[in-house]
């Protein structure tokens, strides 16, 4: 079967990515390895018999394929964030990187390791998938398995010890996940609606609700009759008297009533308004800001955006991305039209367009292929990596240009991440088999698991410890850092499960760009320091 395997690539492929994934489902103390399974059915398959070959264009294209959507849904968050404390976060990621390339010079050198296997556990230490690729594009083909190899005895430690860390330390700490995650305004509260009637003294705009209250809340309706309700145009002045139907969490219609007037019990029932909500499908409405769409003078307001698994009041700075589901408020004979405008079509959501898509990789690959000076006349490149994840980030950003919306409906995001992890990690698997045969023998690959080990969990105490003591974060977003810091699904997942709070995600995200790009640099550099 194994002879067959190897001359039949392409069946060898689908055994892998089918056995991999259903073993990256098993689920064991809460940590599950997901697409991360494929590399190691891949890496068994090949062991087992070093023909079982994949072609190198095949997890080419997968890992830019993955880093670059990666690139697409992280890149509005990291530019909001990185404005604020985002900024200090990275800056601390790369110093951090820069620590650990220099425990690693001297593990690999005082320990007499091999450069490119010591490339690759630094890479597999820290879960560098787009790190270890570089080391190998930069060895001579002969040695490339090696950094495959060392990448792949680091790795389970790489899983293992932020995981051990975050577990022992919240118990240690005596942890408290969802006070944690409410003390940082994370905790989403359910969205809800009253009526309100303006009071004397209140001047401005509707549309100045939030800056008048300092809450976040949006008027949807005038309801000065019981039976007669319409849009609440929101330039209209605020006027004594008039009643309002807004939107918040409790707490902030709590917050924001006082300060306007007084509460009214308010029936939608049976009015001359009612609401729904739609899926964004129209390539004409995603990509776009609320205010510039101008809803109101379509004759719709738009009350409520649920994104992922997660409502919000929106503002006039809204983006709405494919896939959102908004809530429009508007007269009934207006409903069809307002759906025709959106979209609400799951046909059109399905029928992704590929052409942004295949754009922004191109010149993902182009920036990789950039080469960067270094010291000694030497080069190094962001590879097929690191290129597109910075064309990810920045077009994710800009969201549009033009009549060209680069984000993905966000199934097809995950899709294609998935997709493109799992044929990265195949292919790559295959390519270190007759490499980690011969390691599983040799007693020095337990030198490499340990010092692996050791760089994974010197980064993921510093970071915990550093991130509480001077950055003020709490434990689970520190633990987020450290997570962003491995770039590894695994671990975030684990505390994810564990926490049941986004904390977590936001230390995730505001370091994974840095971190993933800095990494990236880092293996190559730690290579040419060692060899």
């Amino acid at each position: 079967m194994l002879d067959y395997l190897a001359t039949n690539p392409l069946l060898a492929l689908a055994i892998m990515l089918a056995l991999g994934l259903a073993i990256g489902k098993i689920n064991i103390f809460g940590i599950s390895l997901g697409a991360a399974a494929v590399l190691f059915v891949a890496l068994g398959l090949s062991t087992a018999n070093p023909d079982i070959q994949l072609p190198p264009l095949l997890y080419q294209l997968g890992l830019a394929m993955f880093v670059y959507v990666i690139g697409l849904s992280s890149g509005p968050a990291f530019f909001r964030e990185f404005k604020n404390r985002g900024w200090k976060l990275s800056v601390f990621m790369i110093v951090m990187i820069v620590v650990l390339v220099g425990v690693a010079i001297l593990f690999i050198k005082g320990l007499d390791l091999d450069p490119a296997m010591g490339a690759g556990m630094f890479a597999g230490a820290l879960s560098s998938t787009p790190g270890m690729a570089a080391v190998v594009e930069m060895v001579d083909p002969a040695q490339s398995q090696a950094p495959v190899v060392g990448y792949s005895l680091a790795y389970p430690g790489g899983v293992i010890g932020p995981i051990l860390v975050a577990a022992i330390g919240a118990a240690a700490l005596k942890v408290k996940h969802k006070q944690d995650a409410a003390d940082e305004g994370l905790i989403t509260a359910p969205l809800k609606w009253t009526g309100v009637e303006i009071r004397e003294g209140i001047s401005g705009t509707i549309g100045d609700l939030r800056e008048i209250t300092g809450e976040e809340i949006l008027a949807t309706r005038i309801t000065n009759d019981p039976d007669d309700h319409k849009l609440a145009d929101q330039s209209g002045q605020l006027q004594p008297g008039m009643i309002l139907l807004i939107h918040g969490t409790a707490e902030a219609l709590s917050a924001a009533i006082p300060q306007l007037g007084e509460e009214r019990v308010i029936k939608i029932e049976d009015t001359d308004l009612v609401y729904r909500e739609y899926t964004v499908s129209n390539p004409e409405v995603a990509g776009h800001q609320i205010r510039d769409l101008d809803p109101a003078k379509k004759g719709f307001l738009i009350a409520r955006v649920r994104r992922g698994d997660s409502s919000i009041v929106p503002t006039s700075g809204t983006v709405l991305n494919y896939s959102d589901r908004v809530r429009v408020v508007t007269a009934p004979g207006q409903m069809d039209k307002v759906r025709a405008y959106i979209g609400d079509s799951e046909k059109a959501l399905g029928n992704v367009d590929l052409l942004p898509f295949a754009m922004g990789l191109t010149l993902g690959l182009l920036i990789g292929a950039i080469p960067i000076p270094l010291p000694g006349g030497t080069t190094l490149t962001l590879g097929f990596g690191g290129g597109p994840i910075v064309a990810g980030l920045i077009l994710g950003a800009v969201n549009r240009t033009g009549p060209i919306h680069w984000q993905l409906p966000f199934h097809a995001n995950r899709t294609i991440s998935t997709l493109g992890l799992a044929l990265f990690l195949a292919g790559v698997g295959t390519s270190a088999g007759a490499g980690f045969r011969s390691a599983l023998t040799d007693p020095s690959s337990l030198t490499y698991m340990g010092v692996g080990f050791a760089l994974t969990m010197i980064s993921a105490l510093v970071i915990g410890f550093v991130g509480i003591w001077m950055f003020k974060l709490k434990w689970d977003e520190a633990m987020g850092v450290a997570a962003g810091m491995t770039t590894n699904p695994a671990v975030i997942s684990y505390l994810n499960t564990q926490t049941r709070t986004d904390l977590a995600e936001r230390g995730y995200a505001t370091v994974y760009p840095t971190t993933m790009i800095g990494k990236i640099v880092a293996a190559q550099v730690l290579f040419l320091l060692v060899i």
